[in-house]
């Protein structure tokens, strides 16, 4: 597909910049709430309940939404996503109390989940493999540290301002309809032939929502309940949620086998050199330990070197500028080295990050010390260009919304399991501290840094599985930015095996693991064999 490269930035712009503004919220929120739940009459109980509830309403409908984009098109599911959430950005900013507030924080998370995915697919469908959709993915991954750091920062800053903390959602409501007026202007219609058109597989729809919504849940509630994981409902959830999963994928495995609308085709995860499953391991242990880490940094810098909101946000720009680089380097590069190489070597900044961390003293110099975790801990963002590119590259048009639905799972699992196993083993190791040192208050830097460190010690427990599983899992990927001969000008379709006579042509196209075979009886089919490479933007 040939375009302009005004063109080209502007839909970059829209599709990464509607991904920041979902981001940013993560970061307001992380500094604004202290101050909203004072405004709004929060209990303290419920203070982190908007924060949780935006990560269970975003990651339970990502497959949902994911498969519904390549229904009905990526541009119309990321428009009504994006415009959706910027308009409970409007409501947000008006909410009278907590229950409210609450209740549109939720609903912004639909909108996040159904604009992520399909802009994953609208990139991936609009740019052709080569250099131009590599830098698109170094792009996207580049707007979420500074989406991150940016709600800090400003979050911070207009919440102690006479602007106060509402203005913060009249800022997203209005870049959000920005966003959405540019992407009616160059966001291209989706061109879809469709194995699902017979309709959508609401049981799967179901039956996914329910289990991941339950885990999601659980996970979150695990961290603020008074009793942990010993809470009764926690275990019983967590049971409920394996089993509904359990259920959906032979439901999926069922459906597929008679050739019904299937949600989620177990097929894609033995689509051929996609390496599916190695690199949704990868991503998942890498977005633990790079999440995770970065919680506890935050706690770190507020309760042992007892900084305010502000003073810790300014603590974190060394991270979102170096986030922001290796995205975008690896956006540049991904076309000319290995893969595995490149997600390798990001990980090895996620296994020296915690390494630093769990060594840290209560006294020790920012410079010497966190600046070096905050510069090492973005090695994880290697992998989010490289691991999309990966896998959309294996898939047609018709399925690369729900892959990115799928890769997108994955990250809010790995943060939401390894930070509610991370905080036990954190709270658990300064309670043993504590007993052993009865001099010490339980909320000293001492008793509190015990637990930090072992929670440092966990997410280079988790970086190490990570690196070790794409060591493995991931040889042979090869160069993954590379135009091959298997690549036709969109991307994703692998003519394996093509005949032709002057009657009737066979095309056998495997796309998601589906073999389909097309007859033209009444004509000959020209075959074009020159592969285009693509110029660099």
């Amino acid at each position: 597909m040939q375009s302009s490269t005004l063109k080209d930035i502007i839909i970059v712009l829209v599709v990464s910049g509607v991904t920041t503004l979902n981001v940013f919220l993560s970061g307001a929120l992380t500094v604004a709430l202290p101050t909203i739940g004072k405004d709004l009459n929060f209990r303290q109980a419920d203070l982190q309940w908007p924060v949780n509830v935006f990560a269970l309403s975003y990651g339970c409908l990502l497959l949902f939404f994911g498969r519904v984009g390549d229904i009905v098109g990526g541009r119309i599911m990321f428009m009504a996503g994006s415009a959706w959430f910027a308009a409970w950005s409007i409501a947000t900013a008006f909410a009278p109390n907590d229950k409210a507030f609450i209740i549109f924080i939720a609903l912004k998370g639909l909108g996040a989940a159904a604009n992520t995915p399909s802009g994953i697919g609208l990139l991936s469908s609009y740019f052709p493999p080569g250099p131009k959709r590599n830098k698109a993915f170094g792009a996207l991954g580049a707007g979420q540290p500074l989406g991150f750091i940016g709600g800090l920062i400003l979050g911070g800053i207009l919440t102690d301002s006479r602007a106060t903390w509402r203005a913060i959602f009249f800022i997203q409501a209005g870049l959000g309809f920005l966003f959405v007026a540019l992407g009616w202007l160059v966001l291209p219609k989706s061109q879809i032939e469709h194995r699902y058109t017979k309709g959508l597989d609401w049981g799967g729809a179901i039956l996914s929502t329910a289990g991941i919504g339950l885990l999601t849940y659980s996970l979150a509630d695990s961290t603020t309940a008074s009793k942990g994981w010993a809470t009764p409902h926690i275990p019983s959830l967590l049971s409920a949620s394996a089993v509904i999963l359990g259920a959906f994928i032979f439901y999926e495995r069922w459906r597929e086998a008679r050739d019904k609308s299937v949600l989620m085709p177990l097929s894609m995860w033995r689509q051929p050199g996609a390496k599916m499953g190695s690199v949704i391991a990868v991503v998942f242990f890498a977005w633990w330990s790079f999440n995770t880490l970065s919680y506890f940094a935050t706690l770190y810098y507020q309760q042992v070197n007892y900084l305010n909101p502000i003073q810790t946000s300014l603590r974190f720009i060394p991270m979102a500028l170096a986030g922001f680089s290796v995205n975008l380097i690896t956006g540049y590069v991904v076309n000319r080295l290995p893969g595995q190489g490149l997600i390798l070597a990001g990980l090895v900044g996620s296994v020296v990050a915690p390494i630093i961390f769990s060594t840290i003293n209560v006294d020790a110099s920012y410079w010497a010390s966190a600046f070096l975790v905050m510069i090492f801990i973005v090695g994880a963002d290697a992998v989010y260009p490289v691991g999309n590119l990966q896998i959309i590259s294996h898939f047609n048009e018709d399925s690369q919304s729900l892959a990115g639905g799928i890769f997108n799972v994955a990250t809010r699992l790995g943060t939401s399991l390894g930070l509610a196993i991370t905080s036990s083993i954190a709270t658990a190791t300064s309670e043993r501290y504590n007993k052993a040192h009865p001099e010490l208050a339980s909320d000293s830097p001492e008793v509190l840094m015990a637990g930090f460190r072992a929670a440092g010690w966990t997410c280079l427990a988790a970086a190490a599985f990570g690196f070790i599983v794409a060591a493995i899992g991931l040889r042979g990927i090869g160069v993954v930015g590379r135009i091959t001969k298997n690549d036709d000008s969109h991307g994703g379709l692998s003519l394996e095996n093509i005949k032709t006579n002057s009657q009737v042509s066979v095309r056998t196209i495997k796309t998601a693991g589906i073999e389909s075979c097309r007859t033209a009886p009444d004509s000959s089919l020209t075959i074009d064999t020159t592969w285009r490479n693509q110029s660099d933007v």
